[in-house]
């Protein structure tokens, strides 16, 4: 499950939705996902989703911050 998610956490960056990326991020985390995983999940959204999927890893991080990952 927490690989799922983190593999949403991705897909919410690819398709830059602020709103799915917090709360797969939540997810995520509640799943004991850490921060260095779900940043590596943005990143490779990124690497699919180019610069547009960029912007979003602001959004990634605020999450992060959020939701208390480590």
């Amino acid at each position: 499950t927490r690989q799922k998610e983190l593999i949403c956490v991705a897909l919410s960056v690819a398709a830059r939705c602020q709103y799915c990326i917090a709360s797969h991020v939540n997810k995520a985390v509640s799943l004991g996902a850490t921060r260095d995983e779900i940043l590596e999940a943005g990143f490779v959204a990124v690497s699919m989703g180019g610069g547009p999927s960029l912007s979003y890893l602001t959004e990634l991080i605020e999450a992060c911050d959020e939701f208390g990952a480590r």
